[in-house]
């Protein structure tokens, strides 16, 4: 199957210019930032879902949601960073699963234009087997900002199992709105096990350290709807995170 075209969205960066660009976050979006944690920093990126969707022939609505603890970040090395994660439940009594990798700077420095590579190897918590080959996750990112009120990125990836794979291709359009820190977005979504969807929302830088999120997405082969929301912030930095960033503030 030959995935379709999406452009390359814009992910808006504050004047300050951290949303988004500084703090490198991944959420609220499918595509993850091109940027990686610098060396000594710790962020978590948490958030989740809540869906209202009906099921093939049948007339009564479900309910379902998740809550992932989302991911801890750790800049490891000035190009590499360290990732864990995990997610309580994807429906209402599902196991829960956890996952764990790295994220490689292909385009390092500060430049306008970031990209990196992501591999993570994911599992049931309840269903760890020797015989069983985990699932792998490959995803290549890019970001990019012109350093005002734009900047674009896009996402490829590809989860592989032992028996079947499943590819994603999504991007992001946003803006920022207004001088409080918020800014709104559409990001076009397409799954090959799943179809197309759409995600708006709009998210909002929280002083230096974090950032909150909130949006919906429409199916839309099914039409089901969800309701999404998040939760960014830098915990602790080490001495060579603070002088690098004092640096680029220079």
């Amino acid at each position: 199957m030959v995935a379709p075209v999406f452009m390359m969205g814009l992910v808006l960066m504050t004047p300050r210019g951290i949303a988004q660009g500084e703090m490198g976050t991944e959420q609220p979006f499918e595509s993850p930032s091109g940027r990686v944690i610098q060396k000594g920093r710790v962020q978590t990126e948490i958030g989740g879902w809540i869906q209202w969707a009906t099921p093939e022939g049948e007339e009564v609505e479900d309910f379902s949601y998740s809550i992932p603890i989302g991911i801890i970040r750790y800049g490891w090395r000035d190009r590499l960073e360290l990732r864990v994660g995990a997610q309580f439940a994807e429906n209402l009594g599902e196991a829960e699963s956890a996952r764990a990798g790295l994220k490689w700077s292909i385009v390092p420095g500060p430049q306008r234009l970031q990209i990196a590579w992501i591999s993570e190897i994911e599992n049931r918590l309840n269903d760890v087997s020797l015989q069983t080959r985990a699932p792998t996750i490959h995803r290549m990112c890019a970001s990019w900002t012109n350093e005002q009120r734009w900047s674009a990125r896009g996402h490829w990836g590809l989860r592989w199992e032992s028996d079947s794979t499943d590819m994603v291709v999504a991007g992001a359009l946003a803006r920022e709105v207004g001088w409080q820190g918020w800014t709104v977005y559409v990001e076009p979504i397409w799954r090959e096990s799943t179809g197309g969807r759409i995600h708006v929302g709009g998210l909002l830088q929280i002083g230096e350290e974090s950032q909150m999120d909130v949006g919906f997405q429409r199916d839309l082969n099914t039409g089901d709807f969800r309701f999404t929301f998040g939760y960014c912030r830098n915990l602790w930095q080490a001495e060579t995170a603070k002088e690098t960033s004092k640096q680029s503030q220079r």
